[in-house]
């Protein structure tokens, strides 16, 4: 009973421990010590903002408070809530910008981005579903007949 307990104990070490050895695509490893603190809270990373409404009722936001209104402090950390942004590929040109010659939809999502499915494929999905749906009819109308 003792072993498996420790057996289990010694599994959960390395899963929790893994990610700081394993690398992932861009070859550094997944998780680092290193990389959280960049994300923690300080006093850098705090900004107040104002707020006040106008005689219209609209709202209106900025840094400096305009002379005669009263506004509400909004105190805002911007290290909170914190996602990491997808690293794009190097555009060709000298100035950074695509070359409008070469501009072509990529051949797959990159890696990162929320798609199940590079846009692209679409009508051969939409086809290959027409597809089942015939077969699944088809199997229905055979059972329909054996009864």
């Amino acid at each position: 009973m003792k072993s498996k307990i420790a057996f289990m104990l010694f599994i959960l070490g390395l899963a929790v421990a893994a990610p700081y050895f394993i690398n992932g695509p861009d070859g550094k490893p997944l998780m680092s010590l290193d990389d959280k603190q960049e994300l923690l809270s300080t006093e850098d990373t705090r900004q107040t903002y104002y707020k006040w409404q106008d005689k219209n009722g609209v709202w209106h936001f900025g840094d400096e408070v305009p002379e005669g209104v009263t506004a509400q402090a909004v105190d805002i950390d911007t290290a909170a809530n914190v996602i990491q942004s997808v690293r794009l590929p190097q555009m060709d040109g000298e100035d950074g910008s695509a070359d409008k010659k070469q501009t072509q939809e990529p051949a797959a999502p990159l890696p990162g981005l929320p798609m199940t499915v590079n846009p692209a494929n679409i009508p051969k999905l939409l086809d290959d579903a027409k597809g089942v749906q015939a077969l699944v009819d088809q199997h229905k109308k055979e059972i329909d007949q054996a009864r």
